[in-house]
């Protein structure tokens, strides 16, 4: 019964929040946000998948911070989703996101999953090139699933 208490508690507030950045926000800015929090979430991928290929030295901690920066700044996409900003010209969006909210949802889902389980694998003792390539190669997987499908 707390559980549930608390997930509604957590789902009015992130409610609230979505509400109140719909009202501070112009949809533009709110796409420029949006961008500017893919950007981050872009060049920490970037550096990783550069790692599993060989292209720079492999860091399993420096990965693993890089996991987390991803999971932290991701955290704040929620709020940038409001439907002022279907349609906004600079928006990388398709129309196809918006018709398949479900879809696109499932999608950033298997993202967070995928970035949970790297963050957990790198986080543990032993963690190396071997353990990372499967667990990165995931998640850029779930990153091109969602641009293939919802991205212009």
């Amino acid at each position: 019964m707390l559980k549930k208490v608390v997930l509604l508690a957590i789902g009015g507030a992130f409610a609230t929040t979505v509400a109140a950045q719909s009202d501070i926000f112009k949809a533009d800015d709110l796409v420029k946000y949006r961008q500017s929090i893919y950007q981050v979430i872009s060049a920490q991928a970037k550096v990783m998948g550069a790692m599993i290929k060989g292209e720079t030295d492999f860091d399993g901690e420096a990965l693993h911070q890089r996991a987390v920066n991803m999971s932290n700044v991701g955290k704040l996409l929620g709020e940038t989703y409001v439907p002022s900003t279907k349609g906004q010209a600079d928006s990388n969006m398709l129309p196809a996101a918006w018709e398949d909210m479900d879809g696109f949802s499932a999608k950033g889902k298997a993202f967070g999953s995928a970035l949970q389980e790297l963050i957990a694998v790198s986080g543990e003792p032993g963690f190396d090139e071997a353990k990372a390539k499967p667990a990165v190669g995931k998640l850029l997987k779930s990153c091109k699933a969602c641009h293939d499908d919802y991205r212009d």
